[in-house]
C-alpha cells in the first residue's frame, strides 16, 4: 500500500510542473500589411519586422511595397510589448521607413497588451498620405 501511495505522490510531481508549461502555451499572430498612396517610382522593396518585449521575433518576406505582405509568428501567452516596423530597401541599404529616414510617415505600430487566446490578427494599413491604420481582433 505504501508503494502505491510513493508512486502516486511521485506521478503527482512530475505531471503538475508539465501541466502547468503546457497551460502557460502560446499565441500566434498574424500580421498582414498593405501600402497605400506610394509615390510613382518609390514602390521600394520593403520588409516587416516583429519585435516582442525589444526581441525580434519575425521578419516577413521581401515584398515590393504594392504588393500585400503578411508575417506569422507565435508569442508566449500573457503580457507583452510588441513592436512592428516596416524596412524599406533604399540604394541596398535596409532602413526602418520613418521620418527620421526621410520618409513621408513612420510605419511603425506599438501595442502593450495581454495575449491570452490563439490567435490574434493585426491589419496595418501603410496609407503614405496619412499614417497607419491598425486593427487588432
Amino acid at each position: 500500500m505504501k508503494s502505491i501511495q510513493k508512486i502516486i505522490v511521485l506521478s503527482m510531481l512530475l505531471i503538475i510542473p508539465f501541466t502547468v508549461v503546457l497551460s502557460k502555451g502560446n499565441s500566434t499572430v498574424v500580421v498582414n500589411y498593405v501600402f497605400k498612396h506610394i509615390n510613382k517610382g518609390y514602390d521600394h522593396l520593403s520588409k516587416t519586422k516583429v519585435f516582442v518585449d525589444g526581441e525580434v521575433y519575425a521578419v516577413s518576406t521581401e515584398k515590393k511595397q504594392s504588393q500585400k505582405n503578411s508575417v506569422k509568428l507565435k508569442i508566449p501567452k500573457g503580457y507583452h510589448d510588441v513592436r512592428i516596423v516596416n524596412y524599406a530597401q533604399y540604394e541596398g541599404n535596409w532602413e526602418e521607413h520613418t521620418v527620421e529616414n526621410n520618409y513621408s510617415y513612420d510605419c511603425v505600430y506599438e501595442l502593450n497588451q495581454e495575449f491570452k487566446k490563439g490567435k490574434y490578427t493585426v491589419n496595418l494599413v501603410f496609407d503614405l498620405d496619412k499614417g497607419v491604420d491598425a486593427k487588432v481582433k
